[in-house]
């Protein structure tokens, strides 16, 4: 790694640990995640009444060691988070190249500025250099596999929620891009990377536009 590199990976951080400390943490941490990490044996039994985190037991297994560590506080669980994340930036640049470095830098922060309970997703999605198996397990963590077959609906719920699609759609695009380095065209990575930037440029302002119309239309007043 150069010293280029490693300057670029201590002010990203540096800049995501400034964002963390400073913005009030994400509602859906507070109200949901957190309960869940705290709760998985009440997870794994089925509770009805209980508002599920549908993903998989490996997403479960990375994440409630660290929210324990940090006694289940949602900023400091995102700021080990960004720290981990040092690691999987190092390993990106070392072994999938500048170009996959630099699209996990862009979507990586997005994630874990927007959507942190994405993290650990990311991370076996980079670790695909090992083995395929990494690729394979992305999505075993991401949807809720070995928790209860009524699980699955608030997954279905969870996809069109919001902007959700957008979080799974990241996801879906670093896949796609560490697929690409690996095993299909790597010496078209450039302009896939290029190909799905623009893409996603064109979704992130359909969402402003659509979010800001949402907004004048519920702060307009109502004719008398």
């Amino acid at each position: 790694m150069t010293l280029e590199i490693i300057g670029a990976v201590v002010a990203l951080t540096v800049f995501r640990l400034a964002w963390t400390l400073k913005r009030p943490v994400h509602k859906d941490i507070t109200f949901y995640i957190l309960p869940g990490l705290s709760n998985l044996s009440k997870i794994l039994r089925y509770d009805p009444d209980f508002s599920y985190v549908p993903y998989g037991l490996i997403w479960y297994a990375i994440n409630v060691p660290i929210v324990r560590t940090v006694r289940y506080n949602g900023r400091f669980w995102i700021t080990v988070l960004a720290l981990i994340d040092i690691v999987f930036l190092y390993y990106a640049n070392e072994f999938l190249g500048f170009t996959v470095f630099l699209a996990y830098v862009m979507i990586g922060t997005f994630q874990l500025l927007r959507a942190p309970w994405n993290a650990s997703i990311n991370w076996l999605i980079i670790l695909a250099p090992i083995s395929w198996i990494f690729l394979l397990l992305a999505p075993i963590a991401k949807f809720p596999v070995g928790l209860p077959v009524q699980v699955w609906r608030y997954t279905e719920r969870a996809v069109g929620h919001q902007h959700n699609y957008i979080y799974f759609g990241l996801l879906g695009t670093l896949w796609l891009i560490v697929f690409n380095h690996l095993y299909f065209l790597p010496g078209l990575e450039s302009l896939v990377v290029i190909g799905l930037g623009i893409v996603w440029c064109c979704i992130f302002g359909y969402a402003y536009l659509e979010r800001r119309v949402k907004r004048q239309k519920s702060t307009a007043k109502p004719p008398e």
